[in-house]
């Protein structure tokens, strides 16, 4: 087997541009926004610490509407304008060394989240109904620390503690004027994962498991049926696995990817007086777990710059899902440029489009023709 060519430097600097392009996602599968990057962390070299920002901004809409589910046996032409807001997040990263063997890591991300805000749409207001109003807002903040364990040369065990807090809140005017607002909570889960690495040809393998995080909300809720009071309610938001890859192919290139499976369909928020007043339905709900696949090629182009370009994907599960977060699968593709600002700081900048899967709700609105892109940059130094 011929020994594929890879410098230090070369292999250092390419792997700072998987930084963005495959520990991030501008938008991912259900309620999920940043794929965790673990692995690429534990081998940064020595002490290290990185910030970095994202934006994204989704475009979705539907087109009519059957309100049979809602007690009404009337179909409906109309549009419902974008539903999608756009969105901002936050991420930032610290890694050292103990000693020869064992290294530590603190991350902070944001891992799940949902900005959705319904217009007036084009609905004959005649027949007295409307998307208008209906919104979603979810936000988490999450902690991670991470303790590895250098076996030998080549593999690497690692385990750690998430805290992760989560607020959210929601309106439906056409649910009897649904509303809740949930308090923030805190909930706590693991990781524990493994690597291979051989440094020679830029190999890496690493496979994470990510425990479920459970959370007891304690809500608000109001209806024009019902009234008002105050509930509580336990989601978890869902474990999931993640393989992650790398390696050299050619002096100066990588290839990288990852498969990641999520276990949504375990995943629900079932407020008390929605599931009353839609007899007996989850205000969100999955009903079959998600997969996302992602390959990309990464170059050196000179000393101090690298680019990269890749593509994900998310298979539709062909379900009907929220009216909150209605698009099913999604591919996009990523072009992403790192550039070395001196020996030990770098900054990673990359942009990402892509088009959302059709999806259907449960008043057969059809939403159709969903794209996004969004934009990110990350600054690393080893020091």
């Amino acid at each position: 087997m011929s020994r594929i060519l890879m410098r230090r430097g070369s292999e250092t600097a390419i792997a700072t541009i998987l930084a963005l392009t495959t520990g991030s996602a501008a938008f991912s599968a259900a309620l999920e926004r940043a794929v965790p990057s673990t692995t690429r962390i534990l081998f940064e070299e020595g002490r290290y610490i990185e910030f970095g920002v994202n934006y994204a901004d989704p475009d979705q809409s539907g087109e009519g509407a059957d309100l049979t589910a809602v007690g009404t046996p009337i179909q409906l032409e109309g549009d419902t304008g974008d539903l999608f807001d756009s969105h901002v997040g936050i991420s930032g990263a610290y890694k050292a060394n103990i000693n020869d063997r064992m290294s530590y890591a603190i991350i902070l991300d944001q891992p799940l989240g949902a900005d959705t805000s319904y217009g007036a749409g084009t609905f004959d207001p005649l027949f007295g109904f409307t998307y208008d109003g209906s919104t979603a807002d979810l936000d988490t903040y999450q902690f991670t620390g991470i303790l590895a364990y250098d076996i030998n040369n080549s593999f690497k065990v690692f385990g750690g503690l998430r805290a992760q807090r989560l607020d959210a809140s929601a309106t439906i005017p056409f649910v009897s004027d649904y509303a809740v607002d949930a308090d923030a909570d805190w909930g706590y889960g693991y990781l524990v994962g493994g690597a291979y690495h051989m440094p020679e040809i830029a190999l890496r393998v690493g496979l994470t498991y990510y425990s479920k995080i459970e959370h007891s909300l304690d809500l608000e809720e109001s209806s024009a049926a019902l009234g008002a009071a105050n509930t509580e309610t336990d989601i978890d938001t869902p474990q999931s696995v993640t393989l992650d890859f790398q390696s050299g192919v050619a002096e100066n290139t990588l290839v990288f990817g990852s498969v990641r499976w999520v276990d949504w369909s375990e995943f629900a928020i079932n407020p008390d007086q929605y599931v009353a007043l839609t007899g007996g339905r989850a205000l969100v709900d999955y009903e079959e777990d998600w997969w996302t696949y992602s390959l990309g090629l990464a170059h050196r182009l000179t000393e101090k710059l690298a680019g990269s370009f890749s593509v994900s994907y998310e298979p539709s599960v062909d379900e009907t899902l929220t009216t909150l977060g209605p698009y099913d699968g999604r591919t996009t593709a990523t072009a992403a440029l790192s550039y070395d600002i001196d020996d030990n700081l770098n900054i990673t900048g990359g942009l990402t489009y892509g088009k959302l899967g059709d999806a259907e709700n449960l008043l057969e609105t059809d939403f159709n023709d969903g794209s996004v892109w969004g934009a990110g940059v990350r600054v690393g130094w080893n020091f």
